[in-house]
């Protein structure tokens, strides 16, 4: 069992890819604080980083969005910024450790970047990689619509593969489903039924793993009736799977972060921590001696090893379903939103897992009260925190979202997410507006959390002065 292990990791890394740096957080993403503090001191730039989950563009009637794509080798003595004149990007960048972990060198190297742009854009959906590879580079995929007689929304959004099944070859289709899988999963959030379209972003260390990349990502979205846009590798020589992704919804947006009300309720379409035991089953596998250890604490391996097999049975499914109960939940292109009638919001929570309902209370600029934390293996999870083998007990896979609903809507909401083999539940309600604060009640709190952790600290002490403006705009286009 080892051998073959250790055999498959080995490729990985050979090939440029992190086989298990993401295993403790399940993410190689920098901290979006982190991040927005660089971009926060770059000042007078053409270029404009507003970092947000989601983007959007007005749909216009017979148009589909056209796609720009731009590379960008940090590597290079001077980085060369070819314009495209349109005003709107999605972003992924990717950088090492060494740069990423410095406050100066990463301020150094984003505004060397980002000061070099001669044409005004906006970019809010960023995807920032922090890796071992010595690869720097930064892709941006610029996306023009055309005008005409407005219909509804384009949404677009971005995604990295980072957590895939090591145990297969890199060769493995399963890859490029669960990027192309993950890379919708915000777009079905939004209620998004139709128009779904993939744009590649992939590499290999061969032309032999090129073209069955390519063939991979071909037979998925053809399976699913995903429009694919052929695009050519990155050419960076790594093992890299990515892919920028957009689709259409002909209903306003569950975006309404500023019409929240004190009482409204605070639903997770999923149980959170569906994610963790991939964490232990990992553990076993790096070493075998882990097996009975786990054993011993009543953690069986071949527990681990089913729900590892459910885990990536659920990030290889297009949750298109999704979309249709949240479209259900929304008013038609144009007309008025009615609390009674449609969602008021939503918030993907996903491997972020309770600091997402953090970054919510931000959103709405609310205090949001956490009465429960339904953990979806419990046992599992305490014995993982109290081992110190994982940060998050409550990071998620694919299907776990936060909505916030009106009081009268919500029984209907987690009845139609129950008839998609979902668990949803009420955890909390939105409170006082004017102060973005969590106040968790949890009892299970301080088994999920270490006090003296990094975790602990972020979720028991946020109280931010004031709420991030960028992230409460929610203006339409």
């Amino acid at each position: 069992m080892n051998q073959d292990f250790w055999h498959n990791i080995f490729r990985y890394k050979e090939y440029g890819f992190e086989p298990l740096n993401w295993i403790a957080n399940f993410s190689n993403e920098m901290d979006q604080d982190v991040f927005e503090n660089s971009i926060n001191r770059i000042k007078g730039t053409n270029a404009k980083f507003t970092p947000d989950w989601i983007d959007y563009f007005i749909k216009c009637e017979g148009k589909v969005p056209e796609l720009t794509r731009r590379f960008y080798d940090f590597t290079d003595s001077e980085v060369s910024q070819s314009e495209t004149g349109i005003k709107k990007a999605l972003t992924i960048i990717c950088m090492n450790n060494d740069i990423s972990e410095d406050a100066e060198k990463r301020f150094s190297l984003l505004n060397n970047f980002i000061s070099g742009f001669k044409s005004k854009f906006n970019t809010k959906k960023v995807t920032v990689l922090s890796t071992s590879s010595k690869k720097q580079f930064a892709l941006l995929d610029f996306i023009e619509t055309r005008r005409g007689n407005k219909i509804g929304y384009i949404l677009a959004n971005n995604y990295v593969t980072q957590v895939t099944d090591v145990t297969d070859i890199p060769e493995s289709e399963i890859h490029t489903q669960i990027t192309v899988s993950c890379a919708i999963e915000n777009l079905n959030l939004l209620g998004c039924t139709s128009e779904f379209r993939i744009f590649p972003i992939y590499d290999g260390p061969t032309e032999e793993i090129l073209d069955i990349t390519r063939k991979n990502f071909d037979l998925f979205t053809l399976s699913n009736n995903i429009y694919m846009e052929d695009y050519p590798s990155l050419k960076i020589g790594n093992l890299f799977f990515g892919a920028t992704s957009t689709a259409t919804t002909l209903k306003e947006l569950p975006l309404r972060y500023e019409d929240t009300e004190e009482g409204m309720n605070l639903i997770i379409t999923d149980k959170f921590g569906s994610i963790i035991p991939l964490n232990l089953f990992l553990l076993t596998q790096i070493n075998e001696e882990n097996i009975s250890l786990f054993e011993k604490n009543g953690v069986s391996y071949e527990t681990l090893k089913h729900t590892k097999d459910m885990i990536f049975k659920n990030l290889v499914h297009p949750r298109f379903e999704l979309g249709k109960i949240i479209n259900k939940y929304c008013p038609d292109f144009g007309e008025k939103y009615d609390k009674s009638q449609h969602i008021t919001a939503v918030f993907p929570i996903l491997t972020k897992g309770l600091l997402a309902i953090k970054l919510l209370s931000q959103y709405t600029d609310s205090e949001i009260t956490i009465q429960k934390i339904p953990v979806k293996y419990h046992d599992i999870a305490c014995y993982a925190v109290k081992e110190y083998f994982l940060q998050n007990p409550t990071s998620s896979v694919n299907g776990c979202h936060a909505i916030i609903a009106s009081r009268e809507l919500t029984d209907s909401i987690i009845q139609d997410l129950k008839k998609i083999n979902l668990e949803p539940e009420v955890i909390g309600s939105i409170g006082r507006k004017g102060k973005a604060f969590l106040d968790i009640r949890d009892i299970n709190f301080d088994k999920y959390f270490l006090p003296r952790s990094k975790m602990y600290k972020k979720l028991r002490s946020f109280r931010p002065k004031q709420p991030n403006k960028n992230m409460m705009e929610t203006k339409r286009n």
